[in-house]
């Protein structure tokens, strides 16, 4: 049961320091970071179709990722109230968000007192957050990551085209 909690992102352990299921966990990120990658929605039906498939070793790779197109923001960056919060009832502590987020949004947060659980994690650095960035969502195993509705901030945004 320890591998299956460790895979799903439920693991009850303070840190993942010294823990000998530390592959399970990699191996987690990197299927959801393949399945981001590869332009679908992230949804956990085509997750768990992308566990499987590793997990049988019949791993495929998808030519359907979508062309990045380049961003202007049209506003100073301080003025887009666009950055992620954490349900703090809902974090885990796993750290995935921290660990995908190459910005630097993510910082742990007050350690549990008791020592018991791993500390959750907090919107240390919003304005880091590249706008209309939503990568940071679906990696969440516990759904505590929420953003803004993207409609509201298109308008301050510049598609540049190469």
């Amino acid at each position: 049961m320890l591998i299956l909690d460790c895979f799903f992102g439920k693991c009850e352990k303070p840190t993942c320091d010294g823990c000998g299921l530390v592959p399970v966990r990699n191996l987690r990120r990197a299927l959801k970071a393949r399945s981001m990658d590869a332009g679908d929605d992230a949804s956990d039906e085509a997750w768990k179709k992308a566990v499987e498939q590793t997990l049988a070793g019949n791993s495929q790779k998808s030519n359907t990722s979508k062309p990045m197109r380049k961003k202007r923001l049209l506003v100073p960056r301080e003025e887009i109230p666009w950055y992620p919060t954490i349900k703090p009832d809902l974090c885990n502590g796993c750290g995935d968000c921290k660990v995908l987020c190459k910005p630097g949004v993510f910082e742990l947060g007050e350690p549990d007192p008791t020592g018991v659980q791993r500390p959750k994690l907090v919107v240390g650095h919003p304005y880091n957050c590249i706008v209309l960035c939503d990568r940071c969502v679906p990696i969440c195993t516990s759904g505590a990551i929420t953003l803004p509705k993207k409609e509201d901030f298109e308008k301050y945004v510049e598609y540049l085209d190469e």
